[in-house]
């Protein structure tokens, strides 16, 4: 892992032990990864666009919902200070018709969760940070010298494609140690979420290396398109396509919404500081050779949203699929006539000086669905007077994306969906 300035780090990471939501029925609370410094690229998430049919092959599957519980930890020094902040994110995979599956994903990611946290994976683990935190608190106060005495450690994932043929999850860890910058570092896994095995590149076709040669041929045509990244690779490599084709390995890719994603460990395409690029392999570039299974699904139905008070419905006219706890508060259900698809629950910030999309930025995930149809999301919230505090973000059909808020209705103290329009959410 390699260096990078640690304000932000420092900034993000400050916090007391929590768990930001709590989820009943089958679990615990959801706090989604915390983003990436600005330098580096983050997971593109945008649905397909305009995917040709021969791109299309997987089924729509069983329905996958994840959870995330996040584990805070602070540690302090014998006067009381606080030394180290140690934190780690854990999704929790909920597949009602392939419980077994889900239970050896889960299993394999409490796995990752006791190598960070002993130290057994690449990170140096909580004792040994701890140690390093105490040393550096008495060398502090010994010459009374002006460092920084807060450690910081943390691990965030998020789910980038989850769906009834595979789940990918990219985990993001970033540690502060001490000195003038952190070390961080991107970690890539990929589950079927038909067995719950982990996939391989291997494991994606019937011809593994005829996979292997049209993904490099793809990700060389990729990085080409781009003029002034390679040419500043070919400064930085003697020989850029070696480069480039050497990250077509395991643990550097993840499936997205538009394909399949690689990406290089920080420093090894770009000097320190300069950014992670990344390179996406559109589905339709790999149809015919990558196991239809992993193409995107062939969308039928589409869906409209309501939001309604539980005490308005009357009982057993109503499937519900979970129950999101995120406050004490308004009980409601979020329901669903027809299908959506990619339903997330966000908390969000908003930006005024901004336009368009870029108002809106989702900051905590609560809560994912690959789909809902003809079914309710419970879910305990305050809904306030002013701005709404969720967010809900689906696609449809077409893979086209949708944005709604739960506010208000300012009628007989009800409460509605508005859209991303400034007067509804403003």
């Amino acid at each position: 892992m390699k260096k990078i300035l640690s304000a932000f780090l420092c900034l993000c990471m400050i916090v007391s032990l929590c768990s930001c939501a709590a989820q009943e029925s089958a679990g615990g609370a959801q706090t989604p990864a915390a983003s990436a410094p600005a330098e580096t690229s983050a997971p593109d998430q945008t649905p397909l666009d305009d995917p040709s049919p021969e791109a299309f092959g997987a089924s729509l599957g069983d329905r996958v919902i994840i959870r995330t519980v996040k584990t805070q930890d602070s540690f302090n020094a014998p006067d009381g200070s606080v030394i180290l902040l140690f934190s780690y994110v854990t999704p929790t995979v909920l597949i009602e018709e392939r419980q077994q599956a889900a239970a050896m994903i889960n299993e394999q990611i409490n796995l990752m969760d006791e190598a960070y946290i002993s130290g057994a994976g690449n990170e140096p683990g909580k004792n040994q940070i701890l140690e390093e935190a105490l040393d550096n608190f008495s060398y502090v106060k010994e010459k009374d010298a002006d460092l920084n005495t807060v450690f910081t450690a943390a691990r965030t994932v998020e789910s980038t494609r989850a769906d009834g043929s595979a789940i990918s999850f990219l985990y993001w860890t970033s540690i502060y140690t001490g000195g003038p910058s952190g070390s961080h570092g991107y970690m890539a896994v990929n589950f079927s979420s038909e067995t719950g095995e982990k996939l391989t590149l291997d494991s994606l076709s019937d011809d593994p290396s005829m996979l292997k040669q049209a993904l490099i041929e793809n990700l060389l045509a990729v990085a080409r398109d781009d003029k002034a990244f390679y040419a500043g690779l070919s400064e930085y490599k003697e020989d850029p396509d070696a480069s480039l084709a050497a990250v077509v390995r395991e643990g550097s890719w993840y499936f997205s919404s538009d394909g399949i994603v690689f990406f290089p460990a920080f420093g090894e395409l770009k000097p320190d500081g300069e950014g992670l690029p990344t390179f996406t392999i559109p589905y339709s570039s790999l149809a015919g050779v990558l196991d239809p299974r992993y193409l995107p699904v062939k969308r039928g139905d589409n869906g409209t949203f309501d939001v309604v008070r539980l005490g308005d419905v009357t009982d057993g006219t109503v499937h519900s699929i979970d129950k999101l706890i995120v406050s004490d508060g308004d009980e409601l259900y979020l329901k669903i006539d027809g299908t959506a698809y990619d339903v997330t629950i966000s908390s969000f910030f908003y930006v005024h000086q901004a336009e368009g999309d870029e108002r809106f930025h989702a900051k905590d995930r609560l809560w994912y669905a690959s789909y809902m149809d003809d079914c309710a999301l419970q879910i305990r919230t305050i809904v306030p007077n002013g701005m709404p505090n969720l967010m809900i973000t689906y696609t449809d059909a077409d893979y086209a994306a949708h944005r709604l808020f739960i506010s208000q209705s300012g009628v007989d103290d009800g409460v509605a969906l508005v859209d991303d329009t400034i007067e509804a959410v403003g």
